[in-house]
């Protein structure tokens, strides 16, 4: 049977949870003849704060979900319980128009066959522990954003129950977080001051939370206020995170089986893909961990060794990312061409990443800032492989085929690989095929590094862009617009360093200028075309007879400069003779039955040995002397 192809919708791929599930998933494909791709974002740990400042970036994080085309894949597994709440309906909209079949991990969705968490059953065995356990009858809930449907079911089965039991479960017993710790600065002076409104007591019994990282904040929280837990409250959350272990108090909680959660949803796809029946949802029985902040756990049980272990290799690890993100960011401020930013992050890959492989993938033209909106805006486009390294080697450089996500070497092998959005807010740059070391690791350390490199490749574009503006912007300063020749400013800008290589080599400096004969007669009677083009026969012809750095200038109206080094006698006769020459063969070719004469002088100097005070000064004795010369020609063809 032919390889099947899996991809893989994740969110907050370091996070404890998103990590376990993953673990399981893996697991349970090891084999069987799949190749799994995950498409990870990053869009899950804003604030209610913050979170309006940060919709332009999920915009450009979301484009991960639509670079898979699903045509091209045998399943879809989606984890969708830690997705953001603005992904969630359009991750929705990809399951629906799937043409292949879709386990939903962590919530029930209509349309796939769905992997849950017991949550019901866990949620509840949380609460009655504390009623049967710990005599508990007032109780508050910390709930979630309610755009996440796990956060309303929860609410649900808080006051299910609460009112099983007649304990009161009413509207002021719910007060929302954001999911993240820090929640608990605003919320608990909010229950504290619910509490002093009703004038019986300062807290109630127990407060249950939507999960472990508020249930972490609301205990640190309380702690700032004089409160301890469980003495003057008990404190529980949900979901058994690594932290929730090692916090002090430890955490009561309910575990997800995440890693099995992960290993059904495999089991689940691999008996679809055989054609086997299977249920539409299947619930996976978590597990109640009673711990310190409900009071099951004495006080003086620490496991200091593991979290010193835990902490150093945390530590260990950060400190090298962070390293590897400086060089990052300070090679990058100086590197000048694209092949030198790609070098920059190609050996920044290699710094202690925590890849195994890593490989960017720029979308072409990524520099014309690309807004992706849907499935559409992808089908024409293609990328290159840019840098990275794959099994130890650096990786081939290629353009990929239209619909093509992973070079041919990285689909051919078993490995699951990983693709994280590269962009720039909402500007859409590519992607990152990595094979991560998941361990050690955390959520927003990775995120950064990665920001960094959309960073350092956006900065390093601007300032490529703004050098060619600053040089276009220096050339029509110092350029003639009608002939293309340097215009008078550059006569100085070139004077001086001409001047110094000459006094340097004691060789003459030569200025010849070059005057149009006759330029109002061929105005009054061809017109100003015929005058301008006149004009810019001349430059071409200087330009042309340019052959030993010869800088040719236009200083205005019909008169023209030209500065040349290490010039004698003879090179000035053969320049001034080709010029003449190479003037009336061009006026023959356009076929002009009119003369185009000029009057040229020449004044040549080697520079004095001990230099001048005032270059500005020499510069305008030379022309000076060559536009007398050159009056003494004009006069003398005049007689």
């Amino acid at each position: 049977m032919k390889r099947k192809n899996v991809a893989v919708f994740i969110s907050a791929l370091y996070e404890d949870m998103v990590r376990e599930t993953v673990e399981g998933l893996l697991s349970a494909a090891r084999g069987e003849d799949v190749k799994i791709t995950f498409f990870a974002s990053f869009a899950d740990n804003h604030t209610s704060q913050n979170y309006d400042r940060y919709q332009l970036y999920d915009t450009g994080d979301f484009v991960v979900y639509l670079l898979p085309d699903l045509r091209e894949y045998d399943a879809l597994i989606s984890f969708d319980t830690y997705m953001t709440g603005s992904f969630v309906e359009p991750i929705d909209r990809l399951k629906k128009a799937a043409p292949c079949p879709v386990i939903t991990l962590g919530t029930v969705k209509a349309g796939t066959y769905s992997v849950v968490n017991d949550q019901d059953r866990s949620f509840t065995e949380l609460i009655e522990h504390l009623i049967h356990v710990h005599g508990c009858r007032d109780f508050v809930h910390i709930a979630g954003p309610r755009e996440r449907s796990f956060c309303l079911e929860r609410i649900d089965l808080f006051r299910k129950v609460l009112s099983a039991h007649g304990l009161p479960c009413g509207d002021d017993r719910i007060f929302e977080g954001t999911l993240r710790p820090e929640c608990g600065d605003s919320i608990v002076p909010e229950i504290l001051a619910a509490y002093m409104a009703k004038g019986e007591k300062r807290l109630p019994d127990a407060i249950v939370c939507v999960n472990d990282y508020t249930a972490i904040g609301v205990i640190q929280a309380l702690e700032k206020k004089g409160f301890r837990v469980p003495e003057d409250v008990i404190v529980t959350g949900y979901d058994d995170i690594l932290r929730a272990q090692f916090n002090e108090p430890s955490i009561t909680t309910s575990a997800q089986p995440f890693f099995r959660v992960g290993q059904v949803g495999m089991e689940t796809l691999t008996r679809l893909l055989r054609g086997e029946a299977v249920d539409p949802v299947t619930a996976v029985p978590g597990i109640l961990c009673a711990r310190q902040s409900c009071g099951c756990e004495p006080p003086d049980v620490y496991q200091k060794d593991m979290i010193r272990e835990k902490y150093i290799r945390t530590v260990t690890n950060l400190e090298s990312l962070v390293l590897s993100n400086t060089n990052l960011i300070l090679g990058g401020a100086m590197d000048e061409t694209e092949e030198d930013i790609y070098r920059e992050i190609e050996e920044g890959c290699l710094r202690e990443t925590g890849f195994k492989d890593a490989v960017l993938c720029l979308i072409h033209g990524w520099e014309q800032k690309k807004t992706i909106t849907g499935r559409d805006s992808l089908k024409d486009e293609t990328f290159d492989v840019v840098c990275g390294f794959l099994h130890g080697q650096p990786v081939r450089k290629q353009r990929l085929q239209k619909g093509q996500l992973l070079p041919d070497e990285m689909m051919d092998d078993d490995t699951p690989y990983y693709i994280f959005p590269v962009h720039h807010l909402h500007y859409f740059l590519g992607y990152f095929i990595v094979n991560p070391e998941l361990n050690e690791l955390e959520q927003l350390h990775i995120k950064s590094w990665l920001v960094s490199i959309s960073t350092v490749l956006v900065n390093w574009f601007f300032r490529h862009e703004l050098t060619e503006t600053v040089n276009e912007l220096e050339y029509l300063y110092q350029t003639d617009m009608l002939t293309g020749l340097y215009n008078r400013r550059g006569y100085y800008r070139f004077f001086e360093s001409y001047y110094e290589e000459c006094r340097a080599a004691g060789t003459e400096l030569a200025v010849f200028l070059i005057d149009m004969n006759g330029m109002k007669k061929i105005n009054d009677c061809y017109g100003h075309a015929e005058g301008d083009f006149c004009l810019c026969t001349i430059a071409e012809a200087m330009r042309q007879c340019a052959q030993q750095d010869e800088i040719c200038i236009r200083t205005g109206g019909d008169e023209f400069v030209v500065l040349a080094k290490h010039y004698d006698q003879v090179k000035e006769w053969t320049f001034t003779h080709l010029v003449r020459e190479e003037i009336d063969r061009i006026r023959q070719v356009a076929g002009k039955n009119y003369s185009i004469q000029v009057s040229i002088g020449c004044y040549r100097a080697v520079p004095r040995p001990e230099g001048v005070a005032s270059i500005q000064t020499e510069a305008e004795q030379f022309l000076g002397n060559a536009d007398r010369i050159m009056y003494e020609e004009k006069n003398a063809s005049s007689d």
